[in-house]
């Protein structure tokens, strides 16, 4: 009984390390990417020049204060609008997406998948990605201000354009993270006690649809703000949806599979 609680605390340790960990991986890439872009167009004399903050609680644990620091009225106001653009969209869609690339890359590794605290990594930093998805589009595309708002100026297209082009490949990275990359974590890597398992589904769904879900509540306007709520209202459907199941079985896209 002593030998597992000792691993189920060195789980959640390692869990608690990872989520951090993952979280930072993908804002910092996310910031890196906007002034690895703006550096290459010629709009920065360093891409490592960002705002990194300070040492607060707040910034160490979520990054609070981290921001790319890009210049984007002076850079409209050259007329590079199509540049301005390009730059906002490189957080989440290189950034963002060359990583959750490599965690879908790691989770399909066969060596990966027999090294529990790898795979853990490779899904945290799955999940931070698609949650960064999720909270660009739709949470914060239609906003006045910000990444979706200067990628639609710089286009001069309406948001309805920006959700409709990247609407389909957000909602598909979404639903495959919770109907195949969840349970295949519940799998290969969670505790068979349920309480764990339950914990850790309620987690994931806490940081997607509540965490990530909630960025239009920080003043982005009113639908934001109601597409957040809607987010967050979700959590408790969405976690009776992906409930896991019994030991060695999870909940397959075709019902339940054997591990």
């Amino acid at each position: 009984m002593q030998d597992r609680r000792r691993s189920a605390l060195g789980f959640w340790l390692l869990c608690a390390l990872a989520i951090w960990a993952t979280h930072a991986t993908a804002y910092f890439f996310h910031e890196y990417w906007h002034s690895l872009v703006a550096w290459v167009a010629g709009f920065r004399a360093n891409p490592l020049a960002i705002d990194y903050g300070h040492l607060t609680p707040g910034n160490i644990l979520v990054q609070s204060e981290v921001d790319d620091a890009v210049p984007y009225d002076a850079i409209f106001g050259r007329g590079k609008d199509a540049v301005a653009a390009l730059i906002a969209f490189a957080g989440m869609g290189f950034g963002n997406g060359l990583l959750y690339a490599v965690s879908r890359v790691l989770l399909r590794s066969r060596t990966v998948r027999h090294h529990s605290s790898t795979y853990l990594f490779g899904f945290w930093l799955c999940l931070m990605n698609v949650g960064n998805f999720l909270d660009y589009v739709p949470v914060r595309t239609f906003v006045s201000h910000g990444d979706m708002a200067y990628v639609a100026r710089g286009l001069h297209v309406s948001p309805w354009v920006i959700l409709v082009a990247l609407g389909y490949p957000t909602a598909w990275a979404l639903v495959h993270f919770l109907r195949k990359v969840l349970p295949d974590m519940l799998c290969h890597a969670a505790p068979q006690a349920m309480p764990h398992r339950v914990a850790l589904v309620a987690i994931t769904v806490f940081i997607l649809f509540g965490y990530y879900g909630s960025a239009g509540f920080t003043g982005y306007g009113e639908v934001s703000h109601t597409l957040s709520a809607i987010s967050m209202l979700s959590c408790p459907i969405i976690l009776a949806e992906c409930w896991p199941a019994g030991d060695r079985q999870v909940r397959g896209s075709s019902g339940k599979e054997s591990c």
